[in-house]
């Protein structure tokens, strides 16, 4: 009898308890289907295609990193020069590139290359930028996006991907040294060119190097033959802009026309893949090095080529 009057009492207070809303389990999320994969990735191991993936992300990252500490402020001083001279700034552009986020992909393609879109948020290092550097980061924050982005590419080793991803790079160098040629073509007065001043100081040359790798990528084509062509576009102000701070400093003043500091370049270059390369890679787009650019910058200094 004792027992069952217990027992009542404990069905008559779970008659008077609720379950919390907050407290109930969350139903699963139905995720959206995923797309079939080409056929030619249907073969290749989960591992390795997560290893191509990652291949690509990290290329997208290097181009992101190479073009924000690129950024030219204050007329010629770059974030690069910045951060290396402030340990704020320097923190706020490590904080920046850790922030990068993959946003859109990753893209199989039928030939082998994966893609992926990766970008990276500007506005807490360019808050930095302007407490610290003043009017003319300020005039910089009115015209640079706050976030900017990039595509990255990586291929299955041996595939036409992966050809067309070496086609690319060398497309990639072949546009640099296009733009090379019209950038040393340059006028920065009536009676020099920027030919005149890389050829005298190491030190434009390799801003000039660092120009170039700011080049903005605006369209990438494969073709049925094999090969790669990339279109790029260069602003030349930065760069003749810091021809000018250094002769200036040296007593040599020059006057630069306004045309010429708003100029911009555009070139497309072309490129296939070697006869010897070989047929298995690492599954990444090489980088561009600054240190490759430099000597397409020496090469087309040595050509007897009329700029």
């Amino acid at each position: 009898m004792k027992a069952t009057y217990i027992i009542a009492l404990a069905v008559a207070g779970l008659a008077g308890f609720s379950v919390s809303p907050v407290s109930a389990a969350p139903k699963p999320v139905e995720q959206a289907r995923v797309a079939p994969l080409p056929e030619i990735w249907q073969k290749v191991p989960a591992n390795q295609r997560l290893q191509c993936v990652r291949a690509a992300e990290i290329d997208a990252a290097r181009i992101l990193a190479e073009r924000v500490v690129g950024i030219a402020l204050d007329g010629e001083t770059t974030v690069k020069d910045l951060a290396a001279a402030d340990d704020e700034i320097k923190g706020a552009l490590t904080a920046t590139l850790k922030g990068i986020k993959t946003t859109e992909g990753p893209t199989y393609c039928e030939d082998g290359r994966v893609e992926v879109v990766r970008a990276v948020n500007l506005s807490s290092l360019i808050g930095v930028l302007v407490k610290r550097q003043g009017r003319g980061v300020s005039a910089y924050q009115k015209t640079v996006k706050e976030t900017i982005d990039a595509l990255g590419n990586a291929a299955i080793p041996g595939s036409l991907g992966h050809k067309h991803v070496l086609a690319k790079r060398a497309a990639e160098m072949d546009v640099y040294r296009r733009l090379a040629e019209r950038a040393l073509g340059v006028q920065v007065s009536s009676e020099t060119t920027v030919k005149d001043f890389v050829v005298e100081s190491d030190d434009i040359k390799a801003k000039l190097a660092r120009t170039l790798k700011s080049a903005e990528i605006t369209a990438i084509a494969y073709n049925e033959d094999g090969t790669a062509s990339v279109t790029a576009k260069l602003k030349v102000g930065p760069l003749v802009r810091t021809i000018v701070r250094t002769r200036n400093a040296r007593g040599k003043v020059i006057k630069v026309d306004e045309k010429t500091e708003q100029m911009v370049l555009e070139e497309t270059g072309s490129g296939a893949v070697k006869e010897d390369a070989p047929a298995e890679q690492v599954p990444a787009a090489a980088p561009v090095e600054t240190q490759e650019v430099e000597t397409i910058i020496s090469e087309v200094l040595d050509s007897t080529t009329t700029l």
